[in-house]
């Protein structure tokens, strides 16, 4: 099957479901649909945070805001997609362009197919793994209550995929409605990890787009020769990749403003995450049931570092990318050009020293400083809750 765009078709069915992809029938109705079941469940969870805000019940407080969190990034992330979603739009618009002027020269379709697979194999997998990380941490107190509690297990102690409190509570555990409302719960939360799954597809895709275009700038900077330069090169082939470099220049500017609130959300939220499974990890080594928790535990703990490290490394990446332009078009013999040729090549060095970055709401670049920066706050946050508890 030959490759036509660097959006992996997991990611558009996914934005398509969620009401962000432009073009689609009804996508208010869906966005706001979703929305509306996020707020819902929100409530309960809160409520049910709230009810248990006591130092007696640490160990049950911290391991309910692991999903009451990742519900409230889901809901933030999706409310600042809606809000750009006519820069998203213009995102897919260049893309689209991108890949029309590429379809003629054999090279950049070589070097774009390669990034769309890289996009394509990593977006599949992230849903994969999230899924399965998900539907662990779901499952994982039922399969406890199977294997450890089955001889004392009362109907009065069943418990729900995630912490919540429901009205009605001792109706709520009685069957067929019990059965009934984990299963609702059960297929939401999976919907709400498909959610951050998606997103965090999304955005390693738009950075490694840029990333194939700035390899094409620098393919065609490094296949000058001496001679090509100095003779027989025409002026217009000069614009033609000045015109590109701004294209990707804009490509990145609108990436950072679609990605910049969510970026502040993930490094705050991010963290607050990371502390709570690192305090659940550590009080799960001296539980009775501590085996399945800690496997639990591990992957869910896994899932939450790989989604900080995604967005760090989608910045990190973006930087390192916008260098290389700068670094390939001084490698280039400018110097011995005449003026009227070498003032193209210096203004491409000029407009590289602008740095390409994805920053958290515009006060801290993402990058893999401040991934071990999350990290390290995190550490003392489980720190201090270990000490508490």
């Amino acid at each position: 099957m030959t490759v036509t765009s660097t959006v992996s078709s997991a990611l558009t069915i996914g934005l398509r479901f969620f009401g962000i992809w432009p073009g689609v029938r009804y996508s208010t109705v869906y966005w706001f649909s979703f929305m509306s079941s996020l707020l819902i469940v929100q409530y309960f969870q809160y409520l049910y945070v709230f009810n248990h805000l006591k130092i007696s019940e640490l160990s049950n407080l911290v391991d309910s805001l692991i999903a009451t969190f990742d519900y409230s990034l889901s809901f933030l992330k999706l409310g600042s997609l809606w809000m750009h979603r006519r820069i998203f739009n213009r995102i897919l618009t260049n893309m689209d362009k991108d890949w029309f002027e590429c379809a003629n020269i054999d090279q950049h379709l070589h070097i774009m197919r390669i990034k769309a697979n890289i996009s394509h194999l990593f977006s599949n997998s992230l849903l994969i793994f999230n899924t399965i990380v998900a539907a662990l941490y779901l499952s994982g107190d039922y399969i406890i209550h199977f294997i450890f509690l089955s001889g004392h297990y009362n109907d009065t102690l069943r418990q729900f995929p995630i912490k919540i409190q429901l009205p009605f509570e001792m109706q709520c555990t009685q069957s067929p409605i019990f059965e009934i409302i984990v299963v609702i719960i059960f297929v939401h939360a999976m919907l709400q990890v498909w959610t951050i799954a998606t997103l965090n597809g999304l955005i390693f895709t738009l950075v490694l787009h840029v990333g194939g275009q700035i390899d094409i700038i620098c393919h065609e900077l490094k296949s000058f020769s001496k001679d090509t330069l100095l003779r027989y090169f025409p002026v217009s082939s000069f614009r033609m990749l000045v015109e590109r470099h701004n294209k990707v220049i804009s490509f990145s500017e609108n990436i950072e403003q679609l990605f910049s609130f969510i970026g502040l959300m993930q490094v705050v939220w991010n963290t607050l995450l990371i502390c709570c499974l690192g305090f659940v990890l550590i009080i799960s080594v001296y539980n009775e049931t501590g085996v399945f928790m800690l496997v639990k535990t591990v992957f869910a703990y896994l899932a939450i570092t790989t989604e900080a490290f995604i967005i760090c490394f989608a910045g990190e990446y973006l930087s390192l990318k916008g260098a290389l332009i700068a670094r390939a078009t001084y490698e280039t013999l400018w110097y011995d050009m005449p003026s009227d040729r070498s003032k193209y090549i210096i203004f491409i060095i000029m407009r590289s020293q602008k740095r390409l970055a994805i920053t958290a709401g515009k006060m801290m670049d993402l990058s893999f400083e401040t991934f071990m920066t999350i990290m390290k706050a995190s550490a003392s946050y489980v720190s201090v809750l270990y000490a508490m508890y």
